[in-house]
């Protein structure tokens, strides 16, 4: 099914059932949800109708919205779609947008006939109030997304049965993270330390909740907010780093102790598998019929790290050994590593989940909140310090930081987050929030202005809802 419109969201609703650690789809009409909702079963079903929908917003997607469109990613030339959006010559017809914005409002509506209508069921109270937790903290993460990239937006927190009124007009972002941050708070209440079924993976917990709360309280500039909830991560010693960087992306790896919430790829079926690895991989590299992609790293970024970084050698390569022995160099200049899956299963389909927030992002936002809050301090120093001890590879290299005044902890914190998580769908908008978009993409030789730190709003989505106004520039 083809979804155009934030009205086409509304027209349809799909329950899903749990295969293993995937979800297989069964469509069912919002018409008969009278009859839908009725056991824990049901309930469990709905809630996995919303989790299935996050392979529609992150992998490529998101790659695509928060990294392509940056100064660390960049695509051969010969791929007009992607060239488009890192150059900054999209319009409010660019398709990635529509998708992204309709298949978010599809997620949304989902979770909320979840909040709406589970609360009704006669069934276990624990169950029954973590999944509307877990259905509070996808709509929240959704709407995160969202308001990141477009600004104001449509807030629909209700249930809609019927297409009568459909122009719904943008509200300001102010509100919209208000209703993000009650989600969140909310969904903390309820959510579970961690699930102890393999087929569970992937669902969200409390650590994942408060870690969200944390990033978008950091966004909001609301320093003591964002280092109390990094602290209360922390300090649960449920999370730590594993002892080697290269182990946080190997798919056999997958769900460790450092990842606080993937979405969750496999090859069970080639359908269930992910399309970060071939997209990055070396031409003529990838498993599947020795293909590859067109996405790589930009220069200035591979050029950026320090000597004694193992970090480059996980994220940069120029060259790749593949099964039979043969080795294949790039003839492009720098790909990423982090996404390798010499297990892929389809052409389009490896194994590697998408980290959406992992420990070592909330040790730097704990140690950038600290900083912002009191300058530099012991604790700012551990975290990041535990951060870059990881990183290097004998102990002469990437010294701790100390001495540091505020102002230069700051800008070594946000180099941090780009050597660390570059890649994982973090950049564009750690470059917004630090207001250094506009600054790093002019150094790549990027055209980028004011109309740039939004994304324009889809011109799908206004043909069909008067409501809406475009951004402006657009």
């Amino acid at each position: 099914m083809k979804n155009t419109t934030l009205l086409s969201a509304l027209l349809t609703v799909f329950l899903l059932t749990a295969c293993e650690k995937n979800l297989e789809e069964v469509p069912l009409s919002f018409f008969e949800e009278s009859n839908s909702f009725n056991s824990a079963a049901d309930a469990t079903s709905a809630i996995n109708g919303v989790y299935d929908r996050l392979k529609n917003v992150y992998g490529m997607t998101m790659i695509n919205l928060a990294d392509l469109n940056s100064d660390e990613c960049e695509v051969r030339e010969d791929n007009g779609s992607g060239d488009e959006i890192h150059k900054n010559l999209f319009n409010s017809g660019t398709s990635l947008f529509d998708g992204f914005y309709t298949n978010s409002y599809v997620l949304i509506d989902r979770a909320n006939r979840v909040i709406v209508n589970v609360p009704k069921i006669t069934m276990d109270t624990k169950l029954r109030d973590q999944i509307v937790g877990e259905a509070k903290f996808l709509r929240a993460l959704a709407y995160f997304n969202l308001v990141r990239a477009f600004g104001d937006i449509p807030l629909v927190t209700s249930v809609s049965n019927d297409v009568i009124n459909v122009q719904i007009p943008r509200e300001p972002a102010e509100k919209v993270y208000q209703q993000i941050i009650s989600d969140l708070q909310e969904a903390e209440k309820t959510l579970p330390v961690k699930y102890t079924v393999a087929s569970e993976n992937g669902r969200a917990t409390i650590g994942a909740a408060k870690s969200m709360l944390a990033k978008v309280y950091l966004t909001r500039k609301d320093w003591a907010n964002a280092a109390s909830k990094a602290k209360e991560v922390i300090d649960s010693k449920t999370y730590a780093l594993v002892p080697d960087f290269k182990d946080v992306f190997l798919p056999e790896k997958e769900n460790g102790p450092e990842h606080i919430f993937s979405i969750q790829y496999s090859c069970v079926l080639p359908a269930y598998g992910s399309p970060m690895a071939v997209n990055f991989s070396i031409y003529f590299s990838y498993p599947i019929n020795l293909t590859g992609g067109s996405y790589q790293v930009v220069p200035q970024h591979a050029a950026s790290y320090l000597t004694g970084d193992l970090r480059k050698d996980v994220t940069v390569i120029y060259e790749k050994k593949i099964a039979n022995g043969t080795v294949v160099a790039s003839r492009t200049g720098p790909h990423l590593d982090k996404y390798w899956d010499p297990q892929a299963c389809g052409s389009q389909s490896a194994r590697n989940n998408f980290l959406v927030i992992r420990y070592a992002d909330v040790l730097l936002m704990y140690a950038e909140a600290l900083n912002e809050l009191s300058g530099p301090t012991t604790e700012a120093y551990t975290a990041i310090n535990t951060v870059r001890a990881r990183a290097r590879k004998t102990p002469t290299d990437l010294k701790d930081f100390s001495n540091l005044t505020q102002t230069q902890l700051r800008e070594a914190i946000w180099q941090e987050r780009s050597w660390e998580l570059c890649f994982e769908g973090h950049r564009r908008w750690d470059l917004l929030r630090t207001g250094k978009y506009i600054e790093k993409m002019k150094k790549i030789g990027i055209n980028a202005e004011a109309k740039h730190l939004l994304y324009p709003i889809p011109i799908q989505e206004i043909d069909v809802n008067p409501a809406l106004v475009q951004n402006p520039g657009y």
